[in-house]
């Protein structure tokens, strides 16, 4: 199994706001920071705060998947913003990639549809939004449907995390 390993600053935020009632709200902020930046997988922060909080895995999996739905339409406003060109020569090797072919033939044939499994799976996303953005996919739909994928996908993990803890001991 592959660790994450979460900075030492994230921790100190889990572990400080833990025992709050805006827990949900900081793990959900982060949710929606990770989405728009792309910067981390959502993943290795939200199995701790779940192992942090059991109890609450409900209401995490819930609005860490809508706030990524939010970050996501975010992400897809600022593509469209940049423009294809700024974005294309920023990332050339992107086009070429083998999660932009599966991204971009998926959404052709699918549409949204597409999204919600991409969102849902363990394909990366952040392509796929791009090619939303370039697409001119409407961007409350991709809300919707990054929310419902990534929705699904939190409340799955976050249950398997609060049922058997024991699995996910090495991602703490």
């Amino acid at each position: 199994m592959k660790t994450h390993v979460l900075p030492d600053w994230l921790r100190r935020l889990l572990l400080r706001s833990v025992s709050h009632r805006y827990y949900t709200a900081v793990v959900a902020a982060i949710a929606f920071g990770a989405t728009v930046s792309f910067a981390f997988p959502f993943v290795a922060v939200l199995i701790p705060a779940v192992m942090l909080s059991p109890r609450r895995w409900r209401t995490l999996g819930l609005s860490c998947g809508v706030a990524s739905g939010f970050g996501a339409a975010l992400l897809v406003e600022i593509f469209s913003f940049l423009g294809s060109e700024l974005v294309l020569s920023r990332y050339p090797d992107l086009v070429a990639s083998a999660a932009w072919q599966t991204a971009s033939e998926w959404i052709q044939q699918w549409g949204l549809l597409a999204m919600i499994v991409i969102s849902g799976g363990p394909l990366p996303q952040t392509p796929a939004l791009l090619f939303c953005a370039l697409a001119q996919v409407p961007t409350l739909g991709i809300l919707v449907a990054v929310a419902i994928g990534k929705t699904t996908k939190y409340l799955f993990l976050a249950w398997a995390t609060a049922l058997y803890p024991a699995r996910f001991v090495r991602y703490n």
